[in-house]
């Protein structure tokens, strides 16, 4: 559309002039042409210079990062993707409590709720208050837990194809938990996003702006967002990292239209990529801190803190199964660790104790 300052002619490459002009006839020496300048008053274009920075630095990071913190990267972040995304749903919920959710080491949220001793359990949410808005329905937890499983497996397999026709996009979107769309109208979907030009965040933005600007689609769901990552690729060292923004609520995500919402979803992603970093640097300066230990050819701890970072949570008998020893030692070596200020015990119960980086 003339004048869409989201289809300026700051998208188009710098060789198409737009003319149509027939070829000079052999032999003629044209005048060079001078190139239009650039528009550096584009509202996106500082938005897609923070995004593509951070996400830059992320992906670099990850990519040369040791296989523990790369591979806990990726785990923790995908939980911090679902409980951002619940947060945007109006309910708040702890990463930790996701992955101990996840992991079945804890029961329902909606029934502590209804009890009474959701607050006790859970403090995140008392922080916000446990009114209606914010009861963690079971329907709503899993399908976060479905998104943070999807999330990771744009990582873990390099040959999956979500986007890759129309029956992908309905068993990607299954997967998710939410309704498709008729084939007709995910293949009108692909076709768009397939032929949209420009920078791949703002093409990726466009796609999940059309997709939840379809009829029906609830304002909350989670799978046009998915979609993005989806477009922005498979064989990258970490997904596209978007919910984990801090304070995504803030962002107006809820309008799907014009560049303000385009802006957002690039600051999202942004402070997404940032998070990570900050995650990262955890991880890191976690994993530095444990090379000084268990320096004895028969000390598990350094096997351990690396079976630490790998996962957000770790309980005695993952870290039984992983070193191949009796729980009880392994409890043991996690005691060790939590001595040393490494990690520390998230349940703050007396068994099925799990723990997690400090």
């Amino acid at each position: 559309m003339p004048g869409d300052p989201e289809r300026d002619d700051w998208f188009r490459p710098v060789w198409d002039t737009g003319d149509e002009a027939e070829l000079d006839p052999p032999g003629t020496r044209r005048a060079p042409v001078a190139s239009a300048e650039p528009d550096y008053r584009h509202p996106l274009l500082e938005p897609l210079a923070r995004a593509q920075d951070a996400v830059t630095q992320l992906e670099t990071r990850a990519d040369t990062a040791s296989p523990a913190v790369a591979e806990g990267l990726v785990a923790r972040m995908s939980y911090r993707e679902a409980a951002g995304w619940l947060a945007h749903a109006h309910v708040w919920i702890h990463p930790h409590d996701l992955a101990l959710r996840d992991r079945g080491l804890t029961g329902s949220f909606a029934a502590a709720f209804r009890a009474g001793r959701l607050r006790a359990e859970i403090p995140s949410t008392a922080a916000h208050g446990a009114d209606v808005e914010s009861v963690p329905s079971d329907i709503t937890v899993d399908r976060a837990l479905r998104l943070a499983r999807l999330w990771r497996r744009l990582s873990e397999l390099r040959t999956w194809r979500p986007l890759a026709d129309a029956d992908a996009v309905h068993e990607t979107l299954q997967g998710l938990g939410s309704t498709s769309l008729p084939p007709a109208e995910v293949e009108d979907w692909l076709g768009m996003a397939g032929d949209e030009q420009g920078p791949l965040l703002i093409r990726a933005g466009r796609a999940a702006r059309d997709w939840m600007n379809r009829p029906g689609r609830d304002a909350r769901d989670c799978s046009g967002i998915f979609l993005a990552a989806c477009l922005w690729g498979t064989r990258r060292p970490i997904p596209l990292p978007f919910w984990s923004a801090p304070e995504v609520r803030k962002y107006r995500l809820e309008l799907h239209v014009g560049v303000a919402w385009l802006a957002d979803f690039l600051d999202c992603i942004a402070a997404a990529a940032n998070a990570g970093l900050t995650e990262m640097r955890r991880l890191q300066s976690a994993e530095d801190k444990g090379r000084g230990l268990g320096r004895t050819a028969r000390s598990r701890l350094s096997a351990t803190l690396d079976a630490v970072l790998r996962v957000p949570l770790v309980t005695a008998r993952d870290l039984a199964r992983t070193l191949d020893i009796t729980p009880q030692a392994a409890l043991a070596l996690l005691r060790q660790l939590a001595e040393a200020g490494l990690i520390r015990e998230v349940t703050g119960r007396a068994s099925w104790r799990a723990f997690a980086l400090r």
